[in-house]
């Protein structure tokens, strides 16, 4: 889930933006506070569905706002009975960052469901199921940090805390099973947290005979975001492969950028995996609603005919399955 193509340009991209030379970033100045980590997204899994006869999958919409995206599948039962089978979306995996270079914003503390995810199915809700694991060296170690009282989620204010007050066995004992990287002597940050956190919700899909049923699955995005300014404006031009920016597009960023004016930047990530193998599926068709008439939204399959219109419209690429859409809000320098 966790892509570290998005991670790592974010980590590189957004610290040259924001902080200073990496030599500097190295070895800081006394009376200069550490660069603030870059805010990066994630990707929710698309739906999976196991098998089910007479299935087809008859349509997907990805409707995408600032602070919520929502997939709608619409799945087909052409058969004359009731078929039932396995779903299951996947959140985004959770790793600390060992340099705490980046960081993430979730919707909720709530371990098993922290991008406050629900699905409907015809209009009702469904009640899913939360599959967990929290893996060091391969091994499934939840029931460990469980025992130790520990936040399920490897990063925080909250498990920094946590991680600060721990006495030196139960410290010794984390580091032994792999779940902390200690302190070195002196050092007055908490340890790391070492370990991977994957929920999985899952939930028996049943579809009537002879109907298309929607299944929509809504969640509050995990977001990346960024600023520009004057200086960026090359590093404005390296974006454009990223987000497919047409020279129009990129014109008017980098106008902006010439005079007093700045960008802020959201980037929010979106998978859409087909939802099983076994079965064709249609491309899934893209909406982002703008969160205000100024702002410029770009992504790759956008129609460019929508660019300037209040909801702007597009495809999922047929060659990648996953897409980045990225928000340019005007801010002042």
């Amino acid at each position: 889930m966790n892509d570290p193509r998005i991670v790592a340009w974010l980590a590189i991209f957004g610290v040259a933006l924001a902080a200073p030379p990496a030599l500097a970033q190295t070895k800081p100045d006394a009376a200069e506070a550490p660069p603030a980590p870059v805010e990066a997204s994630l990707a929710v899994g698309a739906l999976q569905i196991g098998s089910a006869a007479n299935l087809a999958i008859a349509g997907v919409d990805i409707h995408v706002e600032k602070d919520s995206v929502t997939y709608s599948y619409f799945l087909k039962n052409a058969g004359t009975a009731e078929v039932g089978f396995t779903a299951a979306v996947s959140l985004p995996e959770l790793q600390a960052s060992g340099d705490r270079s980046e960081t993430w914003t979730l919707a909720s503390n709530d371990p098993e469901n922290f991008v406050g995810l629900t699905i409907t199915s015809a209009g009702a809700p469904v009640t899913t199921k939360a599959e967990v694991h929290a893996y060091s060296l391969g091994l499934d170690r939840l029931a460990e940090i469980k025992a130790e009282h520990l936040p399920l989620i490897p990063f925080g204010p909250e498990l920094d805390k946590t991680l600060a007050a721990l006495s030196p066995d139960a410290a010794a004992r984390l580091a032994a099973l792999g779940l902390i990287s200690p302190r070195e002597a002196g050092q007055k940050t908490p340890p790391v947290p070492d370990w991977s956190f994957s929920v999985v919700r899952t939930w028996r899909q049943v579809l009537p005979p002879g109907k298309t049923t929607p299944v929509v699955i809504k969640f509050t995005p995990v977001k990346g975001h960024y600023r520009l300014v004057k200086d960026d404006q090359q590093g404005l031009d390296d974006m454009k492969d990223d987000f497919c920016l047409k020279p129009e597009t990129l014109r008017a960023l980098q106008s902006r950028l010439q005079g007093t004016g700045a960008w802020k930047v959201t980037e929010i990530a979106l998978s859409h995996d087909a939802p099983a193998r076994w079965i064709d599926s249609p491309r899934p068709t893209l909406s982002v609603q703008k969160p205000k008439p100024d702002v410029i939204v770009a992504f790759c399959g956008m129609d460019d005919k929508s660019a300037g219109k209040p909801s702007v419209f597009g495809a999922a690429p047929e060659d990648s399955n996953e897409t980045r859409v990225v928000i340019f809000d005007p801010a002042a320098n």
